[in-house]
């Protein structure tokens, strides 16, 4: 369907076992779709420009093909809509960039049900900005402002240090490795505590600056 000489309108396609339809159409190019949802049938006509013929001539189009234009828009907006805000997701492994994607489509198409819901009950809803940061919230366990989490935190921080000992530091002493019953216990305190800076012993040696 490459060359020229294919004419245009002419379709050929392949269905699966598992009922996947593969067609490929030429129209001014050649067109591939996968689906399993819509089929070839019912064929009808499109209008395209001939070149021969220097004319609007109807041809021959699958269904599947109808279909797609028809409601493409949404797929556009829907792409529009997810590279606006999308999660940071820095890795060489294929599979989590897929598993970041299919987040922003969830949070984008339950975004879009939000927005009919409120112009049903003729409420000004969030924009999508806004949106996706309550949902991080609630995810996150996040209820209330920026302010007022940094409080809170630092008052779970305290009562947790209160309720652990904390070994002091001393000066050249190696820390030791904890056992694993206190390694994986999630009711103790395993943040970094911050106390008085002092030298590292084994970056004062010479050599090792």
């Amino acid at each position: 369907m490459e060359k020229n000489a294919v004419p245009c309108g002419t379709y050929d396609y392949v269905t699966s076992d598992d009922g996947i339809l593969a067609v490929r159409w030429k129209d001014n190019r050649t067109v591939t779709l996968l689906s399993t949802d819509m089929g070839v049938e019912p064929m009808s006509s499109v209008i395209r420009y001939c070149s021969e013929t220097k004319m609007k001539e109807p041809v021959s189009c699958p269904a599947v093909i109808r279909t797609y234009n028809a409601n493409m828009g949404g797929i556009d907006k829907s792409d529009m809509l997810v590279h606006l805000y999308r999660t940071p997701m820095k890795s060489k492994r294929w599979y989590l960039h897929l598993f970041a994607y299919v987040i922003d489509v969830s949070i984008t198409n339950t975004w879009n049900v939000y927005r009919r819901d409120s112009k049903a009950l003729g409420v000004n809803g969030q924009s999508l900005k806004d949106f996706r940061i309550q949902v991080f919230r609630g995810a996150s366990g996040q209820t209330s402002a920026k302010s007022s989490s940094r409080r809170s935190s630092s008052s779970s921080v305290e009562s947790l240090t209160t309720s652990v000992d904390v070994p002091e530091p001393v000066r050249g002493h190696r820390s030791h490795t904890p056992n694993e019953a206190v390694r994986f216990d999630l009711s103790l305190f395993h943040a970094p505590v911050h106390a008085k800076r002092q030298t590292c012993k084994y970056c004062s040696r010479k050599g090792n600056m």
